[in-house]
């Protein structure tokens, strides 16, 4: 009976063992046939059926188009379209897709739903979710200013107001229309929160968006624009809002155009050591080239844009009139000083990112980087608020090996196009022609590396160097011992290596310190091997502060 039972329960262990084999295969070629799916979703996206859909609505054979070229150039003083703009209104006009757009910024995004929402006659308005009350602001600025009725709901928006827009957006027997305005901008946090403001919206006819808004009323179209967006983003927003994936029938339909902008003309500055010296390099900048004409720098905290301001006002004798933007002011501050700025009383705005998206000053002559941005992608979206009249506009980081590593590759390459850069680093993805259409051979010749001499940039082979830092590294991570940047750059100029001293001193492969590299040389070659993944940064938190 024993030797029977054992048999048995060897017969349970290999079916067991089998039936987990087959559910890791089972779920590796799960796994496998979603990624195919991918693949074939995003070959859909740029394939030519799809250009095909796309290109049958650039035309002005719609029954729409004289009224929407009458408007366009009634309260936009629009002529002709910009690129893509045209079939993509026809598209957001004949109602029948979803719409993703990828424009790059200052390429007209807003005019894609702006223009409909009074070109369409139907009764109802349009529902726009923002994610920047300056953004918000600054749209509704503009609109009342070109004679459309706009409106929106903010967390500030007195009691008063946020129920008279809400009774506004109900029919009522007198009311001609159902609401006074054609544009409505909330944020995301309004469509989640507020069960009053969903309410009003099931009563209105025409409007339903976002993710609930898409479950409860799934026939309205919706219209997502973003300047960037690689696949992996887009498929997730589809996913978010419920939209269709563009290679099935009545698919979401993908508008997208290229990222690079002739007229903006990038460069990298390194930046002096003291901050004093800073202050006084822009100052001298923004007198020479652009006295007078309006322009951003953006800082990382709201100290910085405070004192930057300050200084700069004080650096140039008043001639240099600065205001401060940032997330800590309240809504009322933020309304002013964003006027002043649009009217010119002031030169400058120094802010946070918190100044962002859909600033919309069309004589933006620059826009300066006090530190380092925080990703390709912000610093894209930032450096795209100059140069919206389509003239020419500076776009200047300044640059310190000390700041933060993102974008390190594009501030420490000399060589390569800046427009190239960018049109590699969006390129990277999968689905190429959906995030730019790139032109690698083609260099912008006007951004710092195209105008840089050959003679001006030294090629050497740093591989003993490298591997110095890094054996000194293993060294110090050996010992147990956590060091900051400034204090290894001491290192490896032979300071204060304390217990390192003697096995560095003693090790035959290497040679500490490294005459052969300057401080700020030895800064970028750290850099280098943290985005390379040789070093590791780690961050620790005290009571007092946070050290990397």
């Amino acid at each position: 009976m024993d030797s029977e039972l054992e048999r048995v329960d060897r017969e349970i262990e290999i079916i067991e063992r089998s039936i987990r084999e087959l559910k890791e295969k089972r779920n590796e070629f799960i796994e496998l046939r979603n990624q195919l799916l991918d693949k074939i979703a995003q070959k859909s996206v740029s394939s030519a059926e799809q250009v095909q859909k796309a290109s049958r609505y650039d035309s002005t054979g719609f029954p729409w188009s004289e009224r929407l070229s009458r408007l366009a150039q009634q309260h936009f003083n629009i002529q002709s379209f910009r690129p893509l703009q045209l079939p993509i209104l026809n598209a957001v006009l004949e109602d029948r897709h979803d719409l993703f757009v990828v424009l790059p910024t200052g390429a007209g995004k807003s005019l894609c739903y702006q223009l409909p929402a009074i070109t369409d006659d139907r009764d109802g308005f349009t529902l726009v979710i923002s994610p920047l009350v300056s953004l918000i602001k600054d749209q509704v600025f503009h609109l009342c200013e070109a004679h459309i009725p706009a409106e929106y709901l903010l967390g500030s928006s007195t009691r008063e107001h946020v129920s008279s827009v809400q009774q506004s957006m109900i029919p009522q027997k007198n009311q001609p229309r159902p609401s006074p305005f054609r544009l409505l901008y909330v944020t995301p946090e309004k469509i989640a929160k507020s069960k009053r403001f969903m309410a009003a919206l099931n009563k209105a006819p025409d409007y339903k968006q976002l993710n609930i808004l898409r479950t409860v009323f799934p026939k309205t179209r919706i219209t997502a624009l973003t300047a960037t967006c690689p696949w992996s983003v887009m498929k997730d927003v589809m996913r978010i809002l419920n939209m269709k994936q563009p290679q099935v029938p009545d698919g979401t339909l993908v508008f997208s155009a290229p990222l690079y902008r002739p007229n903006l003309v990038y460069s990298v500055i390194q930046k002096p050591s003291s901050a004093d010296e800073t202050i006084q390099h822009i100052t001298q900048w923004i007198q020479e080239r652009y006295p007078n004409e309006s322009g951003i720098i953006y800082c990382l905290s709201r100290k910085d844009t405070e004192t930057v301001a300050k200084m700069i006002y004080k650096e140039s004798k008043g001639t240099i009139r600065c205001g401060t933007y940032h997330a800590d002011m309240n809504d009322e501050d933020k309304e002013m000083i964003h006027q002043k700025w649009r009217l010119k009383e002031i030169k400058v705005m120094v802010a946070t990112i918190a100044f962002g998206m859909g600033i919309n000053h069309l004589q933006t002559r620059f826009v300066i980087h006090h530190c380092i941005s925080k990703s390709i992608e912000g610093y894209y979206q930032e450096s795209g608020r100059a140069g919206r009249d389509g003239k020419r506009a500076e776009c200047v980081i300044y640059h310190s090996p000390l700041e933060v590593y993102q974008m390190v590759k594009y501030a420490q390459d000399y060589t390569t196009c800046r427009k190239v850069l960018f049109e590699s680093y969006f390129a990277l993805d999968a689905n190429e022609q959906l995030v730019n259409e790139i032109s690698l051979d083609e260099s912008c010749g006007v951004c710092d590396n195209c105008n840089r001499s050959s003679e001006d940039v030294v090629f050497k082979d740093i591989g003993i160097e490298a591997k110095a830092l890094i054996v000194l590294c293993d060294i110090l991570k050996e010992l147990n011992e956590r060091i900051t940047m400034t204090k290894l750059v001491q290192m490896v100029q032979g300071r204060g290596l304390g217990l390192a001293k003697s096995r560095v001193m003693n090790d035959p492969e290497i040679e500490i310190p490294i005459r052969t590299l300057t401080e700020y040389d030895i800064e970028r070659l750290i850099n280098f091997l943290i985005s390379k993944g040789y070093l590791t940064e780690d961050i620790v938190f005290t009571p007092y502060t946070t050290i990397t």
